[in-house]
């Protein structure tokens, strides 16, 4: 997909305030109302830092919850469609072999 083709054409407040203080190594506290686009916010500057010339694990967003873990991994996947980056999502209650097995494989951008 990637960012233009989610029809986000201009950042929302939150991504306006957000993004640059991430992509300048700062850390962030923040707080938006639902839908108002959170999840861009700290997932464009994660992706826009990932060296695709590394095959590691390069970045990591731990969420609290499995139903926000496969949200936000579905955006990144959705965003870094055109990046030649790979989206791995994990969380309790599944399969833990499967999940080390897909860790080891390389250039993984992992979310917990």
């Amino acid at each position: 997909m990637g960012i233009f083709e989610k029809g986000w054409e201009k950042p929302s407040p939150i991504q306006e305030a957000a993004i640059p203080i991430a992509l300048g190594g700062k850390d962030i506290l923040a707080r938006a109302k639902n839908g108002t686009g959170k999840t861009g916010a700290y997932s464009i500057p994660v992706l826009e830092q990932v060296d695709t010339s590394k095959e590691c694990i390069q970045a990591l967003i731990i969420v609290p919850t499995r139903e926000l873990a496969l949200q936000t991994s579905q955006i990144c996947i959705e965003l870094a469609k055109h990046m030649d980056i790979r989206v791995m999502v994990t969380t309790g209650g599944t399969n833990l072999k499967d999940d080390i097995m897909r860790i080891y494989q390389k250039g993984r951008f992992l979310e917990k």
